[in-house]
């Protein structure tokens, strides 16, 4: 083997070295943002289960009274809407 050829093979042997570590830290890197991404999905799924909860406890029909005794409102029945406040709507959707 000649020594140009030797100086060759050891340059190869060094940029695939420098692949490789390359593509193990690039490995890594992915890995950890995958699990912080997983953790951040868990975190938010229990979250929305939370505020799920929360509304259904709001929407549940004794809350509803108690909240009207609360703020002292009156609960008044509910009127078909006028032709002048359907126009401002729609004026107002625009």
């Amino acid at each position: 083997m000649t020594v140009v050829r030797g100086l060759y093979l050891l340059v190869f042997f060094g940029v695939l070295a420098i692949v490789v570590i390359e593509m193990r830290t690039e490995q890594a890197r992915v890995a950890a943002n995958v699990e912080s991404l997983q953790r951040r999905r868990v975190a938010l799924r229990r979250e929305a289960w939370t505020l799920q909860m929360e509304i259904s406890q709001l929407r549940a029909p004794h809350r509803i009274s108690e909240r009207i005794a609360y703020w002292s409102l009156e609960l008044n029945e509910p009127r078909p809407p006028s032709e002048s406040s359907a126009a401002e709507r729609m004026l107002a959707v625009r």
